[in-house]
């Protein structure tokens, strides 16, 4: 009887233990309802149609940096775990500035009848389907991994829930995509020598471009037949050369970063109030043209 009581015993602790080991397990299915249909952001807008990461985040084989416009965020497809690796299958968000709306929008859910598509060679859906499709392989580290091993994978490599988008961008975009409520994180520092950064006018004259090259093309957006003019902010010290360089008003499409780096090689001959050099804030255009 003794004998028999101790069997059962541990034929009820295995019943008991089970259930819980299975609901540890995480499903195709529980990924798909926490994440499908999702937009992430990665961390670094790596760019390429197929990425691997390791358990650490760390991107695995060589990889090229795009600007966060058309490589930094992903729409989630379809997402499944096999052997410890989870797989995703996305698509990339094109964004681009659309005048009307004064915001950035996906070039990818531009309906048929949006007055936006002008902006954009003809079926760009099609195109931007084509050319976004990505797959995403992250290593969890794990040969059955929970649902907390997966989260922790995700938020190696794409933002977790709570982050700002101003968190994975570069510093020239971060003003923008500032949420308009929110208090400056950033002042503009003064050149060095400077006591006061000018605005034009009231006797400050504004300074002149002597050297101003223009930007390349990215190919993504030579390939979409996109263009425009990104509007710069900046600071030209009184030795002419330019700094603090912002995003006024965005292009997207991987332009404005083009627009940044080639501004930043220009050079100025300086403002001037009353006759002496000094810090002027200017704005300035930078125009990409399909010719």
């Amino acid at each position: 009887m003794r004998l028999r009581r101790e069997l059962l015993l541990g034929f009820a602790l295995i019943v008991l233990v089970l259930p819980a080991t299975a609901y540890d397990k995480t499903s195709d299915q529980d990924l798909q309802n926490e994440y499908g249909g999702k937009v992430l952001t990665l961390r670094w807008p790596f760019w390429g149609p197929r990425l691997h990461f390791d358990a650490g985040g760390g991107l695995v084989g060589s990889g090229s940096i795009a600007s966060w416009t058309v490589g930094g965020q992903v729409r989630v497809r379809e997402i499944d775990l096999k052997n410890g690796l989870l797989r995703i299958r996305g698509q990339r968000l094109f964004l681009f500035y659309d005048p009307a709306t004064k915001s950035l929008r996906d070039a990818g859910t531009l309906g048929k009848d949006d007055p936006a598509r002008k902006y954009f060679r003809k079926k760009i859906d099609e195109w931007v389907a084509s050319v976004g499709k990505v797959e995403i392989e992250l290593e969890t580290g794990e040969p059955e991994p929970t649902m907390a091993d997966v989260t922790r994978s995700m938020n190696a490599v794409f933002l977790a829930p709570g982050e700002l988008l101003t968190d994975a961008v570069p510093i020239f975009w971060k003003r923008y995509l500032q949420p308009k409520d929110a208090p400056p994180k950033e002042a503009a520092k003064p050149d060095e020598g400077s006591k006061v950064i000018f605005n034009i006018g009231k006797g400050v004259l504004p300074p002149h471009a002597s050297y101003n090259p223009d930007p390349p093309y990215s190919d993504l957006a030579r390939e979409a037949k996109y263009q425009g003019t990104s509007i710069l902010s900046l600071i030209v010290g009184e030795n002419g050369v330019p700094r603090h360089i912002r995003i006024a008003t965005p292009l997207g499409m991987g332009l404005d970063d083009h627009a940044e780096r080639v501004v930043e090689k220009w050079k100025f001959d300086p403002g001037t109030k009353d006759g002496t050099s000094v810090a002027v804030w200017i704005m300035v255009e930078v125009n990409f043209r399909l010719y």
